[in-house]
This record gives C-alpha cells, structure tokens and sequence, in this order.
C-alpha cells in the first residue's frame, strides 16, 4: 500500500486558477476523463434495482443487478499519484464556460447523484451554512430552498473531490481493513416521521464487531483542493471547526455512534474519530428548525402562489438574519468536539504516523 504513494507529488501552480474558466488542454481533459470513467467502472449506481454484495478481503463492492461489469473492467486502476503531479503544467484558458464544463458526467460523483432528492431537503452538507458559520452563506441558502435561485451545483473542489473520493476509500479500507458499505440517501423521517426535512448523503458506513458488540459508524472523506496547489496540501492535524456540523448531522440521521473523518491528498492522509454528541445536536436541531421553519416554509409558500421579480428584498420579512443566534455557541462547542476527537492515523508519503 505504501509504495503507491509517490512522494512530493503536486499539481502545478497554473492548475484550476479560477472557476470562470475553460480548459483547452486537449491532454488534460482525456486524463480527467480517464479518471471519471475509472470511478464510474468501480463504483456502481446504488438506487437501480436490488444490489448484490461481494467480499474481497474486506473491501465490498455493490453492484446493481443490471449492467454488471466484466471482471477485467473491475480491475482498472487509477493513474498514480506521479501522473498527478503532470496535470496542469501547461493549460491554456479562456473565460466564460466553466459551468457547462464542471457538468460533464466525469466530474459527478459516480453515484450520489441525488440533486433532485436534496433540492427541498435541508442535508447534512449545508447545516454549517444553515447555522451562519459562512458570511452570506445562510441568505443564499434560504434563496435556493425558496426556489428563488438554483441549488448549488458544484465548483473545481466539489469535482476535484468527487473525482477522488474513491481512491480516498481505497486508502481508507487498506490503512483500517474495514469494510464499507455505501446506502442510498437518507432522510431522517424513515426514524424520525416528523423530521423528514432533514437529509444525508453518506459517503459510506461502517458496521464492526468489537468484542463481540455491535460497533456502527458512519464514513466521510474530503479531498481538500487548496486552490489546485498541492504543495500546500499537507494531512490534516485538526479537523476544521466547519466539518463537525455535518459530522453530528450525519450520525444523527444514520443513527451511528461514531464517524472516522478521512482527509486524503497526494501527498498523504489523516484519519480522525468522532463520536456523536446528542447535545451537540439538540442546540444544532433548533438552529435548523429556526432556519427551515420560520424561513424556509413560510416563504416557500408564499412563491408558490405569487411571482416575485426581487424575492431577497420583496419577502425580506422572511429572510433569515446572517447567522442564528446560537451560531457563536455552536462554533464553540465545534471547536469543544475537535478538540476531544482523536487523530488515529496521519501518512505522510505511504509513511503511516500513528
């Protein structure tokens, strides 16, 4: 496993400079394609039909029981961390068309393709910018729940993520020897009926036997960009203050008692474990509900039944204000969560540090 990993690997400081822009590289974009394409031969749609389940030493792989793959075209492999290091050295780009761009199907995830599914839900991704943690953030969010302005759709990190995520469950299952499995969107009404604004999409859960108990964990992996510079991506020692509103939501709404945070990048890794914390998200919930149901619904309604030209200011009586009251307490108790998380794992160039 170790010996995968090429030391010192980066991408070039002219990699991905700014979301307005097109890339004309023909090279660059058959490598990126490649890249999607090898995440789609590995990882398969998970709503289409019943799955089946199959264990290679620890790493499971679901399939759906239509257009199963040949084993030959099982066995592709990622290009290696090296090849990486090529991207980008001599792009060329003009402005205008990054959009049509990152909506090609290699930049998708290659099976969590549930916008439609988010759209008039409030998911674990976005509670940190529901709360207020971002500047403008929780407006923006209210105006795409409202139908006032599309749903965020993706920029270069979300592709760049997407595009590695599962390489980065690959490192994962080699470093631990769990297994993962991979479930559909969740939402929360299915345990709680009253709650079923609220959503998740997990990148994988875990369940174990620990001593002969039930152990049961949920999986999230980042894949930080750092503006297409990775000689600046050096393995996590924290995690950020702004992850742990999703981390609290995810265990809640998969009913798991712990998460392993997995922060991959080409130069190594980091593994982090948290565990759920029900006051945490009690103050967290009232945030939430503030946020969807004193602004999200009754404004909802409203645009159901009138057309405005300028909604940001015309329903302004509804807008949430820039952060939630318990925003500064939230923050806090983040930071109170990081603190207490463990750091189980931190590779630097396949060289483990325990």
């Amino acid at each position: 496993m170790c010996s995968a990993r090429a030391g010192g690997s980066y991408l070039s400081d002219a990699l991905f400079p700014g979301c307005n822009r097109l890339f004309r590289c023909y090279n660059f974009w058959a490598h990126l394609s490649y890249l999607g394409a090898t995440n789609r031969l590995k990882t398969h749609s998970l709503d289409a039909g019943h799955l089946h389940i199959r264990d290679y030493s620890s790493k499971v792989v679901l399939e759906p029981t239509a257009g199963r793959l040949h084993r030959k075209e099982q066995v592709l492999d990622l290009p290696s961390r090296r090849d990486l290091s090529n991207l980008g050295h001599s792009l060329k780009f003009v402005s205008g068309e990054c959009d049509s761009i990152l909506r090609r199907d290699c930049f998708k995830h290659p099976f969590k393709n549930w916008q439609d599914k988010r759209r008039h839900k409030l998911t674990a991704s976005t509670f940190a910018g529901a709360i207020g943690f971002w500047h403008g953030r929780r407006v923006q969010l209210w105006l795409e729940k409202i139908g006032a302005r599309e749903p965020f759709s993706g920029n270069l990190a979300t592709c760049w993520n997407n595009m590695k995520e599962e390489e980065a469950v690959e490192w994962y299952k080699e470093i631990t020897g769990n297994s993962v499995l991979f479930p559909k969107f969740q939402v929360y009404g299915e345990i709680c009926p009253q709650d079923d604004w609220l959503a998740a999409s997990p990148d994988g859960v875990i369940d174990s036997l620990i001593y002969g108990l039930p152990s049961r964990g949920v999986l999230e992996i980042k894949c930080p960009f750092f503006g297409g510079d990775m000689r600046q991506a050096t393995p996590w020692k924290r995690i950020p203050l702004y992850c742990i509103p999703q981390a609290q939501g995810l265990m809640e709404i998969l009913d798991r008692d712990w998460m392993d945070f997995y922060a991959w990048m080409p130069r190594g890794s980091s593994l982090f474990r948290i565990h759920r914390d029900k006051e945490y998200w009690g103050a967290m919930r009232v945030a939430l509900s503030d946020f969807w149901f004193k602004h999200v619904e009754p404004a909802r309604d409203i645009c159901s039944k009138h057309a405005f030209i300028d909604p940001l200011n015309e329903l302004k009586f509804l807008r949430p204000d820039p952060k939630h009251e318990l925003c500064s307490y939230i923050v806090w108790e983040s930071k109170r969560i990081v603190d207490s998380s463990q750091l189980l794992v931190r590779e630097i160039g396949g060289k483990l540090q325990i």
